[in-house]
């Protein structure tokens, strides 16, 4: 049975955001791992796309109000851009300056301070994961055309401009990058966030997130996902074919099921998934996933820069991983406490102002 839609929160996507989360992490801390789970979690790795697919289905929900109020909304989506802008250039201030001047590998390449400034605050300097907040920003400054749209019952349309972008892409990925070309550029993963509105409006229209019978679709999905699974790695299609980085069509299709079957999945068995331990861990990254983001980027940043000045022991890389997200997890929860007090901690009012 599926949650219902509720005014103020949608239950299943906070899940599937922190779903979103704890793929990320287990993504940038795959490079301590063993490489069998390394290679395991490269094969099953779909947080960029999920958490774009995830902010499309928050703006597309909300498409209702866009008619009586394009200006209204349009400045909340915008405002987001511009949220997400500035804590790009803050972590480039408190995060990147201090990598540029450890000397960090690929972080500077030799640009003077000036340099190395500007070409990061325009997005000419693509550092490890300070790269991922910049991909938001367009898709959040196009969102009121997409809500436009939405709003008049062009949805068919809609997908089919949006799928033929991503066509272009696949032949031109950088033609739409903000400075330099990006991992995850704007002209392809356009398409996720143009799918996730249509299924943020269906939400909005239907009472709770398609389908409406998500238990007999899942195992569809991960039949697909099974098929996808040996078709890229039984060497069916010559490896070249597929690429995630940056995504092309045979990377949308391996991509697919991996989405679906989460999502179906999640939807399906949530009741079930909330009595599990770990689940209201999952969910709190999921209902402040940009936070948890953000604390995730700080803490990886210090583990790396440890492993590059002195390495240390595999053994101490796991503790110091788990101590990481048992930090990222307790902030988080602070962050949560703090707002629902009636004196609200100022530190708490300072991030509500980024963060919310």
């Amino acid at each position: 049975m599926q949650a219902p839609v509720n005014e103020n929160r949608l239950e299943v996507i906070d899940f599937l955001r922190g779903i979103a989360i704890v793929e990320m992490l287990s993504t940038h801390y795959a490079v301590y791992f063993p490489a069998v789970l390394a290679r395991l979690i490269d094969y099953t790795e779909t947080a960029m796309p999920l958490f774009v697919l995830l902010a499309g289905v928050i703006v597309g929900w909300g498409y209702r109000k866009f008619e009586p109020d394009p200006r209204g909304q349009s400045w909340i989506v915008w405002r987001r851009a511009l949220r997400v802008l500035a804590i790009q250039y803050l972590m480039i201030l408190t995060l990147g300056l201090p990598l540029y001047w450890l000397g960090m590998p690929e972080v500077g390449n030799g640009q003077s301070l000036g340099e190395f400034l500007f070409q990061s605050m325009v997005f000419l300097n693509q550092i490890g994961l300070l790269h991922i907040l910049p991909t938001f920003i367009p898709l959040f400054a196009i969102a009121p055309l997409v809500l436009f749209a939405l709003s008049r019952g062009w949805d068919m349309a809609l997908l089919l401009i949006s799928a033929a972008l991503f066509c272009v892409g696949h032949f031109h990925p950088h033609l739409l990058d903000l400075g330099q070309p990006t991992i995850f550029p704007f002209i392809l993963f356009q398409l996720y966030f143009v799918v996730g509105c249509v299924l943020g409006k269906a939400t909005r229209q239907r009472g709770a997130p398609p389908p409406l019978r998500p238990q007999r679709w899942a195992l569809v999905s991960f039949v697909l996902l099974l098929a996808s699974m040996l078709v890229a790695h039984g060497k069916v299609l010559p490896a070249h074919l597929i690429s995630t980085h940056p995504l092309n069509f045979f990377g949308l299709l391996y991509q697919l099921p991996l989405i679906s079957t989460v999502w179906l999945v999640s939807l399906a068995m949530l009741p079930t998934i909330k009595r599990i331990w770990g689940y209201a861990c999952v969910a709190r990254f999921g209902r402040h996933a940009l936070l948890s983001f953000v604390i995730h980027v700080y803490l990886a940043m210090a583990l790396a820069v440890l492993n590059y000045l002195a390495p240390p022991p595999a053994w101490v890389n796991y503790l110091l991983i788990l101590l990481s997200v048992l930090i990222m997890n307790e902030i988080v929860k602070r962050y949560e406490l703090g707002r629902s007090k009636e004196l609200v901690p100022i530190w708490v009012r300072a991030a509500e102002g980024l963060f919310k």
